[in-house]
């Protein structure tokens, strides 16, 4: 029951908040935007975004191989578009992550490692996004007149550059294990530990660490890329590449807010902060509505894959048992089908 009503909760800050903002921007005029636009530049950002999925890929393949898992770059790419696909196709309770988490488990038969290579590449990647969001923060805050986004910059900057310094101070390390080993309530504290200690295995490789993280700002560089690419095919000439710095950034962290994969609430972020620099509401969502479609429709090969790769998706049980804050390893370590 209260996952349904979480469930319904997103739905609703997702779609009324969408609503909100079709109403006030004229659906009209949206229409006329999007209807203007250059295709051959939305194909120039399909081929973007479909290189940061390549280098993402390589990204989950360095991190994985520092816990001997070695599955292969294209079996790897095949469970990153799964994932892609599950997350913006099928219901939330089997994302993207928990199926590669998943598949990675099956091949290697050892989910904690699998699982914080991934939950690392989260960290990589907010600490890389909000790099971004630091070098264009001070320069952008020109153009608006709240500390709300200085605010959340700095605030998750801060958050993920400590539980960095976790993976690598032995101290602080030991201090966490010590305060999750007393959160006894349904064994959460002992997977917990499970899960920080196989995300801190990787203070023996800092160089893999530190590739992740450039491997991160690639990605996060080609997004803006993505992004700039797509507001020169609705001839909006007022959006500037270093602007988008700080955009992409922010309305990335204001998505994992409630709501359904950031709808809504991402489109906020995106017509908040383009209207400061001159931007018209309908420019700046049909924009955020194009930022959303772009990676949908590459999602679709991992549909594709999935007709082919059914064994691929993890079954209910399979998600009970491999969820992102649980984890830890079954009787033999073996993730049965």
């Amino acid at each position: 029951m209260k996952k349904i009503a979480m469930n319904l909760l997103r739905a609703v800050i997702s779609f009324g908040l969408l609503a909100y903002l079709i109403t006030m921007a004229d659906l009209d005029k949206i229409a006329g935007v999007l209807a203007q636009a250059d295709f051959s530049y939305i194909g120039l950002a399909l081929v973007i975004f479909l290189g940061g999925v390549f280098v993402l890929t390589l990204r989950w393949q360095v991190l994985l191989k520092c816990v001997g898992i070695e599955p292969g770059y294209r079996r790897l790419l095949m469970y990153y578009f799964i994932g892609y696909f599950l997350n913006n196709f099928l219901p939330t309770s089997i994302g993207g992550d928990v199926s590669r988490a998943f598949n990675v488990a099956r091949h290697s038969e050892r989910r904690s490692p699998g699982i914080a290579s991934i939950l690392l590449e989260r960290v990589l990647g907010l600490l890389a996004t909000m790099t971004l969001a630091s070098l264009s923060v001070i320069w952008a805050s020109a153009y608006f007149r709240t500390a709300l986004v200085l605010f959340v910059v700095f605030t998750t900057l801060f958050f993920i550059a400590a539980v960095l310094v976790n993976i690598f101070s032995e101290t602080l390390f030991r201090l966490t294990s010590r305060m999750m080993a007393g959160i006894t309530l349904l064994g959460i504290g002992e997977k917990i530990n499970k899960l920080n200690t196989a995300i801190h295995a990787y203070r023996h490789e800092p160089s893999a660490v530190l590739l992740g993280y450039l491997l991160s700002l690639a990605a996060q560089l080609l997004l803006v890329v993505m992004n700039y690419c797509l507001a020169i095919s609705l001839n909006i000439e007022q959006i500037t590449f270093s602007y988008l710095l700080l955009v992409i950034p922010v309305s990335f962290v204001i998505s994992l807010a409630p709501s359904i994969n950031g709808l809504g609430v991402r489109d906020f972020g995106y017509k908040s902060l383009l209207t400061q620099i001159g931007v018209s509401s309908a420019q700046a969502l049909s924009l955020s509505f194009l930022n959303t479609l772009v990676p949908m429709a590459l999602s679709t090969i991992g549909g594709v894959l999935l007709l082919f790769y059914r064994r691929y998706v993890p079954p209910a049980e399979a998600v009970e048992k491999i969820e992102l804050i649980g984890g830890g390893e079954g009787k033999g370590g073996r993730v049965k089908d």
